[in-house]
């Protein structure tokens, strides 16, 4: 079930950091965020961290999972570097949420929204890092048969959507690979709890 608590922790992390200023907001908006939001910042930083570490645990189980069921290598490999991947871009987040928060009220304005394009940009992680854990993840499943088969096709979907850079397509799909985040998010709950009923004593 460590799946499910990591969603749940990641979840509230993100919640606790508040609606960011966009990337061309004012100087001035965005010191008066990260200064009203300092303590937010820091519990996101906290729960983001403790969250990708639970999906970690859960990426290694569900990769033990596939290669007990004779998943090709390549597949079982894919999906575990992707968590990784996707687990760096979560501490590389966390620490800068952490960083802002404690030093928002202290740093020149021009600083601050330094690390504000930064704290934006350190997506690029998470979205290739969810795209290549899903893309594996689907293989594997559709390869094993473990788990529903709608469950891969659903993550291969999500897996080709999070591989579409941002800032690419433009207008409202500018962002597009930022959104088979919350889909992971998702399909890991449910996955996290059909794998521990699969495995309850007298369970077939």
């Amino acid at each position: 079930m460590s799946g499910a608590a990591a969603v749940i922790l990641l979840g509230a992390g993100f919640g606790a950091a508040g609606s960011t200023p966009s990337e061309d907001a004012s100087v001035s908006k965005i010191v008066a965020f990260y200064t009203a939001h300092d303590t937010g910042q820091v519990a996101s930083g906290v729960l983001l961290s403790l969250g990708a570490l639970l999906f970690l645990i859960f990426c290694a189980a569900f990769v033990s999972a596939l290669r007990r069921a004779d998943v090709d290598v390549l597949w079982a490999a894919l999906c575990f570097g992707g968590g990784v991947l996707f687990v760096v871009g979560l501490t590389t987040a966390a620490g800068l949420a952490v960083f802002i928060g404690n030093t928002a009220g202290d740093l020149d304005p021009s600083a601050l929204q330094a690390l504000h394009e930064a704290n934006l940009i350190v997506v690029y992680p998470w979205t290739v890092g969810a795209g290549a854990f899903l893309l594996g993840a689907g293989a594997g499943v559709l390869q094993s048969g473990r788990l529903p088969r709608w469950l891969g096709w659903t993550a291969v979907v999500l897996g080709v959507v999070a591989a579409i850079p941002n800032h690419v397509l433009g207008g409202a799909l500018d962002h597009i690979g930022v959104i088979p985040v919350a889909g992971l998010g998702a399909w890991t709950l449910l996955v996290s709890v059909l794998l521990a009923r699969r495995n309850e004593p007298g369970t077939a």
